[in-house]
């Protein structure tokens, strides 16, 4: 479902007592702008969703309201803060106000430098896992871990956005997921993920955050195609997954193996949560601490960098067949199509294996049998 981008507010007017500055994103579904508390004087973004939007779809409002309600329950140093969630009868705005990111996203870095060198990546994915360790404390899946979703303040900061389309334990009643529901993006959602998201747990986001480190450092995702479901085949494979060092001889032999323990397709085998990813990190010798700049040089100008939703003039500038993300959601058919026919030929490949092992037991008793008499 696709709505106009609409202005929300006039630049200089006041919105329950918020001055507005700039817009600093405007997407199909809502708009983000800067502005100016004018009790403390303090600067905070404005999320507001379109008041159309609200009315013809009561599951982004659900959506709108379950991001506030985690965002606002945890607190992390590198997780966007929440401060308020309302809705504005005289315009009909469901809104939230949170933390404002003088900063670029991660799409942005990456698109400035090329790739990282390893050791500058996993500062970054370090800083990501431990707000996904704080998340895990409360039983939430973000589920959609991406560089649009990673923002990067000048000094370094890195803060987890986007708690959207989480999944929080609590919250399976009045704002539950549907089952065979595909949510993320499909260059970065777990395989598991791409099957049925509502039975995901933090291994989904582990794997996302692997897929992200390995775009970092190669300087472009394991898996590509020209359509979610040219990824999603390769995503859902039996192949394994890819070596980094096939894409950058530089990376430390043990941390490419990390990177495909996180990235295992098996959850089962994968590594089995945020706490133990730090663990393992640390195991190599590498250390959360007070970031430093993540790119050197890398200082978007706060007036003109993109936040939260802008990206799309960076996007634009990447090399051909790199400027689609391809999110999508349930109402994509042709996504939903083809995951259910490989659940089919799943189903059907063990069907076949069962049949084939009845026969092989039939027919060892048989000759058990023939060799007795």
């Amino acid at each position: 479902m696709n709505f106009d981008k609409e202005d929300v507010f006039q630049i200089g007017e006041t919105f329950r007592g918020y001055r507005i500055e700039r817009l600093l994103g405007n997407g199909a579904l809502g708009a983000v702008y800067l502005v100016k508390n004018e009790a403390d004087s303090n600067r905070y973004a404005l999320k507001v969703l379109f008041p159309q939007v609200a009315l013809e779809n009561g599951s982004y409002v659900k959506r709108f309201i379950r991001e506030a309600k985690i965002a606002t329950e945890i607190r992390h140093p590198n997780l966007v803060t929440v401060y308020e969630c309302d809705f504005d009868e005289a315009r009909g705005l469901y809104y939230l106000v949170m933390d404002f990111v003088n900063g670029g996203d991660l799409r942005q870095a990456i698109a400035f430098a090329g790739r990282f060198a390893p050791d500058r990546a996993v500062e970054v994915i370090l800083q990501v896992a431990s707000a996904l360790e704080e998340a895990h404390k409360y039983k939430v899946v973000h589920r959609d871990i991406k560089p649009e979703n990673i923002m990067i303040q000048p000094d370094g900061l890195v803060k987890l956005v986007d708690l959207g389309i989480a999944k929080a334990g609590d919250m399976k009643d009045s704002l539950n997921t549907t089952t065979e529901t595909v949510f993320g993006t499909p260059a970065y959602v777990a395989p598991e993920q791409a099957l049925d998201a509502s039975k995901v747990d933090t291994r989904a986001d582990i794997y996302s955050l692997g897929v992200v480190l390995f775009e970092m450092i190669a300087g472009k995702p394991p898996f590509s195609g020209e359509n979610a479901p040219q990824i999603l085949a390769q995503s859902l494979s039996c192949d394994p997954f890819p070596d980094i060092r096939d894409f950058n001889k530089d990376v430390p032999p043990m941390l490419a193996v990390l990177i495909r323990r996180m990235c295992v397709k098996e959850k089962s085998r994968r590594i089995a949560n945020p706490t133990a990813l730090i663990k393992e990190f640390e195991r190599l010798g590498y250390r959360l601490e007070r970031p430093k700049s993540a790119v050197d040089g890398f200082r978007p100008d706060a007036d003109v960098a993109p936040t939260l939703m802008s990206v799309k003039d960076v996007l634009e500038r990447l090399p051909s067949g790199q400027n689609d993300t391809l999110s999508f959601e349930t109402e994509d058919v042709e996504i939903r199509q083809f995951v259910a026919g490989l659940k089919r030929k799943r189903l059907a490949k063990r069907i076949m294996a069962a049949i084939a092992a009845v026969a092989v037991a039939f027919l060892a008793a048989w000759l058990v049998m023939a060799i007795m008499r």
